[in-house]
């Protein structure tokens, strides 16, 4: 009876594989037993700014309520975007607050406003391969057709790419948009170098494309500064940069910004108007006043070191535990390891034995535009404690052997 109420959209809505590790953390603590998540990049929970929060909450004055708790701009805090164009600007990026930015409720909104306002069903659009699962999810949902390029230790292949737009002009196809994680790619942690990045603009500019640079994981970086990102060569106005507080403060205050052309911006926020009216007054002020204190730069050295350890700890348990064919490369920054198995092997059927044994992961299938490609799993090291990361790759660990065996 359902199903004839549901929109083109809301039948296309299906849970996904977080879903299912969900369901399954909750079934095994109802049931007293724990799972330990290597999934999602959630942050470190010992390294919240708890204190910070408490800091500024404690110091609003009397008259700044009422700003607070009424209704705000559909671009977001006046406050919050001068302090982002701040903190923006130290990466490069050159943007007027006034009409430059847009403050979302997490760039996943971002990624939902660009694909509403940039996206028409069979419009074309390509992405690395891999690519961030969510913004697979995204494009799909509007009907857009989505081209992969493969991806090398330096991320997306540049030559790759010149060759898949030469293909699709001579067939009449024009490319809408280009989507990216150039830094700490989720979900291999690639980078990408400068003359890459360089390019990637020179042929948006060629072959009349915009750039969508996703930038959740840089500021993230083990080995120096963050990567500059590709906004910051951008001269013509073709890259609309997405970033997020939820990998370097705190996912739960919901902030997460989008830069670009004044008139790009303008259409996200009307947009947003039909989404949510506006961001969140309350998370806004936090995130502008931790930004104005210098806290978020200090967090930001806080999580850098504690991931280092964390991965550098899963990279230890990794050498151990796991069979001599599983293969990975060191992450020089980010969330997430990225392990590929050998042919034939099907990560997506081992899950459900994993979940069973208290261990998760993310296949690696749902990064691809093919789901035939089994072979890779995704491990996130941020969020689990120190103890659960050793724990979980040895349980991890026997069972890629007994399933090699097998």
């Amino acid at each position: 009876m359902e199903e004839r109420f549901y929109s083109r959209l809301g039948r296309a809505l299906k849970p996904g594989v977080i879903a299912r590790v969900v369901l399954a953390a909750f079934e095994r603590a109802r049931r007293g037993e724990k799972l330990i998540s290597l999934t999602g990049g959630s942050y470190d929970p010992m390294s919240l700014p708890v204190k910070e929060v408490e800091e500024v909450l404690r110091d609003i004055p009397p008259e700044d309520w009422r700003g607070i708790l009424q209704y705000g701009s559909n671009l977001g805090s006046g406050r919050l975007r001068a302090e982002l164009a701040k903190f923006s600007g130290e990466a490069g990026i050159e943007a007027d607050p006034e009409g430059e930015i847009i403050v979302t409720t997490g760039s996943q909104q971002a990624l939902d406003l660009i694909s509403r306002v940039f996206l028409d069903p069979g419009d074309m659009v390509i992405v690395g391969s891999p690519t961030y699962l969510q913004a697979l999810a995204s494009f799909r949902l509007y009907g857009a057709d989505v081209e992969a390029v493969p991806l090398d230790d330096d991320g997306m292949r540049i030559d790759a790419l010149e060759e898949k737009l030469g293909e699709l002009s001579a067939g009449g196809r024009r490319v809408k948009l280009l989507y990216t994680v150039p830094s700490y790619q989720n979900p291999t942690a690639t980078v990408m170098p400068e003359h890459r990045r360089r390019r990637l603009v020179e042929l948006a500019e060629e072959y009349d494309f915009l750039i969508v640079e996703d930038n959740p994981y840089g500021y993230i970086s083990f080995e120096g500064p963050m990567p500059k990102p590709i906004k910051a060569y951008d001269d013509v106005g073709r890259v609309i940069y997405l970033s997020t507080f939820s990998k370097i403060v705190s996912p739960g205050l919901r902030i997460g910004w989008a830069i670009g052309r004044r008139g790009f911006i303008e259409k996200m926020a009307l947009a947003k108007m039909n989404a949510d009216i506006c961001s969140d007054g309350l998370s806004q002020y936090v995130a502008a006043e931790l930004l104005r204190r210098g806290h978020v730069h200090r967090l930001i050295e806080r999580v850098r070191r504690v991931y280092r350890e964390k991965r550098d700890l899963m990279l230890e348990s990794m050498e151990l535990h796991f069979p001599e064919e599983a293969e990975w490369r060191e992450p020089r920054g980010g969330l997430f390891l990225w392990v590929e198995m050998p042919e034939g092997f099907d990560a997506d059927a081992l899950l459900d034995e994993a979940l069973k044994r208290g261990v998760a992961y993310i296949p690696g299938s749902n990064f691809y535009t093919d789901p035939n490609v089994r072979n890779y799993l995704r491990l996130n090291y941020s969020y689990p404690s120190m103890e659960e990361i050793a724990e979980g790759i040895r349980i991890l660990g026997d069972l890629l052997r007994e399933a090699l065996k097998s």
